[in-house]
């Protein structure tokens, strides 16, 4: 990076951030106690934090907070309110119109979207989530190409900046198709899975009710969301779990998501968090376990 920005003024977002044909990479070093309104502009904005947090408030909406475990995509011609109590350093990416215009048609074509694959809210992003994963990862490959000399570097942050831009409109049609109730199968069902999650039979039977086969559906499945149908179903399930932990007993939780089998939902629910039920309640709530 050519200049560490001190405050949002376009004239040096344009002039010393770096930038390709596709895309500007700005990093910001903003002082303690300070406040500011600037606008995303004609770009789409993904918006990340190195260090800090910050209060915003966007298109006038209601504020909120985050740091650096969340990532905010802005769509074009956004206008921000922000605010920071303490020095916070923040790596911001704006995806050129060239890039958006390449991926907009692959991903609503994917999607079976009509309308533009960016339209749509302020989407934010916790980097927890599985969906995020391939953002991070283009993210780290491009803080990597940074380092490179001459040609070979622009060229490679474009790969990455495509990569990037993709799966961050992926997440934004995803939502916007559960949002607006797209009748695409895998929609339909991910739908039904968080209305009827504790009811379901089987797989088989919910690929069914879309008159699709079982071996149709898991491929189609899969490949919209990253996962298996019963991988999904699954990870609905350990999340529900976590929630009622709170209040119930491990047996009692297990029974309630139909897991007859303790051990078997122990081995689930510790694939997904990384310790087992009893280990999440003594680190969520200690006070309530003897």
């Amino acid at each position: 990076m050519e200049k560490l920005l001190k405050n949002f003024s376009r004239f040096d977002e344009l002039h010393y951030g770096f930038q390709t044909d596709l895309i500007r990479i700005l990093y910001y070093d903003l002082p303690e106690h300070y406040y500011e309104q600037y606008s995303s502009y004609e770009c789409s904005k993904l918006c990340t934090i190195l260090d800090g947090e910050k209060e915003v408030r966007i298109n006038k909406t209601e504020s909120f907070q985050y740091g650096s475990d969340e990532m905010i995509l802005l769509p074009p011609h956004s206008s921000v309110e922000m605010s920071i109590e303490r020095q916070t350093k923040a790596l911001v990416f704006e995806l050129g119109d060239q890039l958006i215009e390449r991926l907009e048609p692959v991903v609503s074509e994917e999607f079976g979207l009509a309308e533009k694959a960016t339209v749509g809210d302020v989407v934010r992003c916790g980097l927890k989530s599985d969906e995020m994963d391939p953002v991070v990862q283009a993210i780290g490959r491009m803080k990597t190409y940074m380092s490179y000399p001459g040609d070979s570097k622009i060229f490679l942050v474009d790969l990455a900046a495509q990569e990037l831009a993709y799966h961050l409109l992926r997440i934004r049609a995803f939502r916007l198709s559960l949002h607006n109730e797209n009748k695409h199968p895998v929609f339909r069902a991910i739908r039904d899975i968080h209305s009827e999650l504790l009811t379901l039979a089987s797989v088989k039977e919910l690929a069914g009710s879309y008159n699709m086969s079982h071996t149709h559906f898991t491929h189609l499945f899969k490949r919209m969301t990253g996962l298996a149908p019963l991988e999904y179903i699954t990870r609905e399930k350990m999340k529900l779990a976590s929630k009622l932990l709170q209040e119930l007993t491990v047996t009692e939780t297990a029974m309630h998501l139909n897991y007859d089998n303790i051990s078997h939902f122990i081995a689930l629910f510790k694939k997904q968090f990384g310790m087992t039920p009893k280990q999440y309640q003594l680190s969520r709530q200690p006070e309530n376990v003897q």
